[in-house]
């Protein structure tokens, strides 16, 4: 179903023929309902709780609910902290449309089983970062998706040293507002990421931006952006200003209705950056499959030789949005490779946003949206909807 469809349907399911009880529904309730019934869908189906007692990948219906939401994810690890001169903690940020993990391994860099040698490079106290509406992205008035590239001087475009780098480039034959599934899908894909450029939607940490991404910066990549946080203008101490722009397909600069480069800047505090660990020899890289481990248990395994962290099953954590990746001198972790079930896009009539999960699935979703209208306005045909909806696989 189209999300027109998905509209129509639910205003026919709840409203009695020719009665008019329902018609003052909102397109942006529906909106709503439907988007909550997504959630609870993905989630009933994710979890063992439905009637069939089967999660995820436990039949091959479960299978088919969400495959569409698998999501692969290389991300690479940064420094935290030195717990001894043997044991190190080197940390990853999950995706911003993270939702589940289904399984993590990590690439480690080993030194035969010898002390690996390595130099820590300061990131800083800060991590910087551009605010990017999905607005600039769209540029909803033309219709197209565009690319985003970072600048200095863009005002000077003939100089030859200036920093001019695509951070993420627009797949091919998108346009807004029917593809922009895809285009958020594949901005939140590490995969599709320059190097040193971190991609989220609307939260990091503790940074909340509605409807926008907030594009990270590697400061040894970039040291242009290796500003002050605490000036009140971030670019007193940068020789160029520094911007972030869209561009269109013939990498001309965008600008808005009064003529204004499009630039979005920015920049906070966040503490779990603030190093990488760079090893300066090492004889192979390995790929090993992680184990995670409870927090009130680390401490005990890490000091139990035989269940100590090492370079074949690093012992990991998790808190807030990262995963933590215990090592000792031996090794070193590169990147954690993650399989995850992710957010799924808002589905949206004024936006055009379809629901992504299977077509097989949207009829249950439209059901489990009606119901929740119907409980929500007190209908007497709510009992009758919830025992035909508990017939659903």
């Amino acid at each position: 179903m189209t999300v027109n469809e998905m509209h129509i349907a639910i205003q026919q399911g709840v409203d009695k023929i020719n009665s008019l009880q329902a018609d003052m529904l909102l397109p942006e309730e529906i909106d709503i309902e439907l988007n909550k019934a997504q959630m609870k869908f993905i989630q009933n189906k994710y979890n063992p709780g439905n009637k069939y007692g089967k999660g995820f990948e436990e039949s091959q219906r479960r299978i088919d609910d969400v495959r569409v939401l698998l999501t692969e994810a290389s991300l690479a690890a940064a420094f935290k902290e030195q717990l001894s001169n043997k044991f190190f903690i080197d940390t990853v940020t999950l995706p911003g449309n993270y939702m589940h993990m289904i399984n993590q391994r990590s690439t480690v860099k080993i030194n035969d089983c010898n002390p690996i040698a390595f130099d820590a490079q300061n990131l800083g106290s800060g991590v910087n970062y551009f605010e990017v509406p999905l607005s600039v992205i769209t540029l909803e008035d033309t219709g197209f998706i565009h690319s985003l590239v970072m600048m200095t001087d863009p005002n000077d475009l003939t100089t030859e040293n200036y920093l001019n780098t695509t951070i993420w480039e627009i797949p091919d034959n998108v346009n807004f507002p029917q593809d922009i599934n895809s285009v958020i899908e594949n901005l939140l894909n590490p995969n599709s990421w320059a190097e040193g450029i971190s991609i989220y939607w609307e939260q990091f940490g503790e940074l909340e931006t509605p409807n926008s991404f907030i594009v990270l910066v590697n400061q040894i990549i970039y040291p242009q952006f290796n500003w002050d946080g605490s000036i009140t203008n971030p670019y007193t101490n940068i020789s160029t200003p520094t911007t972030l722009n869209a561009v269109n397909a013939t990498n001309e600069i965008l600008t808005d209705s009064g003529g204004n480069l499009i630039s979005i800047q920015g920049d906070f505090e966040e503490d779990v950056i603030g190093a990488a660990r760079v090893a300066t020899e090492f004889t192979e890289i390995v790929t090993a499959q992680n184990k995670f481990v409870q927090q009130d248990d680390i401490f005990t395994l890490l000091h139990d030789p035989f269940n100590t962290t090492k370079h074949t099953k690093p012992l990991t954590t998790i808190r807030n949005n990262n995963i933590d990746i215990y090592t000792n001198d031996i090794f070193i972790t590169d990147t954690v490779e993650l399989l995850y079930i992710r957010e799924p896009a808002e589905i949206s009539l004024s936006l055009g946003v379809n629901c992504e999960l299977p077509i097989h699935t949207h009829q249950e979703i439209v059901d489990m949206s009606v119901a929740s209208i119907l409980e929500g306005i007190s209908d007497p045909r709510y009992k009758t909807q919830a025992l035909e909806l508990g017939k659903n696989e």
